[in-house]
C-alpha cells in the first residue's frame, strides 16, 4: 500500500502522534510519504498527485483538514482523517477510534463511506467572487465573532479559548437575515446564522438534530436575538439532550435545504470551519456537494450503515 500523509506541524497538542501512526504503517511494509503544510507547501500543492496513492491521511485541526479536503473532493481516493488539532470536530463526527494503532489498522483495511461537503460562496473585500468547501459549519455573526476573538489564544488554551471568547461577547450584535432556500424565503432577526454539514460540536452536543453528513442536505440555523447569558437554556438543553430529539434546541430556528442564499443587515463577520472570511458584502450562498469524499471508517464510526 502506498500512503500519503499530509500534516500540519502547527496543528495542536497531539501533532506528534502522527509520527507514531506513520511508524505503525511502516512496520507492515507500507510505503509512507509525508508532506508538511507551511513553508511554501500549500494544500493544493500537497494534493496535486493524490491519484498516485492508495490512501491519503489528512492530519491537523479542522481548518487544516477543511483546506486539504477542499482540493480532494470527487477524487475517489480513500481518505483517513487523523485528529491533530484543538477541537477535531470533523473527526468526532466520523466517530473512528482515536488511537494511532487503531487508525493505522483502519487505514490498512480501507473501508470507506461516501459523505457530503458544503460549499460557501462570497464576495471578498476587493470585490472578487470566492468559494470554498466546508466540512463542519459555515456562518456569519456570533460564531464568527467568537472565533475571531479566540484566534490568538486557541493554540495555547485549546477549546477553553472559545468559551472565554463567548463570555467576552456579552451582547452579540443583532442583524436581520433574509434566507432564500429551495424556493422559500424566510425573514428573521438573530445574532447569527450558521449552515451545517455535520451535527456534533464541542461536548458531543448535536447542534443540528436532523443533520447527517451523507444526507445530501445542508442544515441552516438562525439564533434568535439574545444576550450571551440568555443562551443558557439552549446550552442546558444541549447538555441534557445531546441528540436534540427530546427537548429540541430552544432559541434556534432551523431549515434544511440543498442550497441557500443568506443576506444579513448590517453586515457581520463570516467563517467556515473556524477559518475567518474577510468580507463586508453582508451575504453568502451555500450549497451541498453530495457524496464527494470517500472517508475511511472503522467499526466504531457513526457512518456505518
Amino acid at each position: 500500500m502506498r500512503c500519503l500523509i499530509i500534516h500540519n506541524l502547527a496543528s495542536g497538542p497531539k501533532s506528534d502522534e502522527i509520527f507514531t501512526f506513520a511508524q505503525f504503517l511502516s512496520q507492515t511494509g507500507d510505503e509512507v510519504v509525508m508532506r508538511f503544510l507551511g513553508d511554501g507547501m500549500e494544500p493544493e500543492d500537497a494534493t496535486a498527485d493524490v491519484g498516485q496513492f492508495d490512501r491519503v491521511v489528512v492530519s491537523g485541526g479542522d481548518g487544516s483538514v477543511s483546506n486539504v479536503l477542499n482540493h480532494m473532493r470527487n477524487t475517489g481516493v480513500p481518505i483517513l482523517v487523523f485528529p491533530s488539532g484543538t477541537a477535531n470536530l470533523f473527526f468526532n463526527n466520523i466517530g473512528n477510534a482515536p488511537e494511532a494503532a487503531a487508525l493505522a489498522a483502519a487505514c490498512h483495511a480501507g473501508k470507506t463511506a461516501k459523505v457530503d461537503m458544503g460549499e460557501i460562496s462570497w464576495t471578498d473585500e476587493e470585490g472578487t467572487e470566492r468559494s470554498h468547501a466546508f466540512i463542519i459549519i459555515a456562518g456569519t455573526g456570533f460564531d464568527a465573532a467568537i472565533m475571531e476573538k479566540a484566534e490568538s489564544t486557541k493554540g495555547d488554551m485549546g477549546e477553553i479559548a472559545y468559551m472565554l471568547s463567548a463570555l467576552a461577547t456579552p451582547s452579540p450584535q443583532v442583524a436581520h437575515f433574509t434566507i432564500e432556500c429551495d424556493g422559500e424565503v424566510h425573514e428573521l432577526d438573530g445574532i447569527g446564522c450558521m449552515v451545517g454539514n455535520t451535527a456534533v460540536i464541542q461536548n458531543e452536543i448535536n447542534l443540528f438534530p436532523d443533520c447527517r453528513m451523507n444526507d445530501g442536505m445542508i442544515d441552516i440555523v438562525v439564533i434568535e436575538p439574545a444576550k450571551t447569558v440568555e443562551l443558557l437554556p439552549t446550552l442546558i438543553a444541549g447538555v441534557l439532550d445531546k441528540t436534540g430529539k427530546a427537548i429540541g434546541r430552544p432559541q434556534f430556528t432551523m431549515f434544511q435545504a440543498r442550497e441557500a442564499h443568506v443576506t444579513c443587515s448590517p453586515s457581520m463577520g463570516m467563517q467556515f470551519d473556524g477559518e475567518l472570511i474577510h468580507s463586508n458584502a453582508g451575504s453568502f450562498s451555500a450549497c451541498v456537494i453530495p457524496r464527494c469524499l470517500d472517508l475511511i471508517i472503522d467499526g466504531f464510526s457513526n457512518l456505518n450503515e
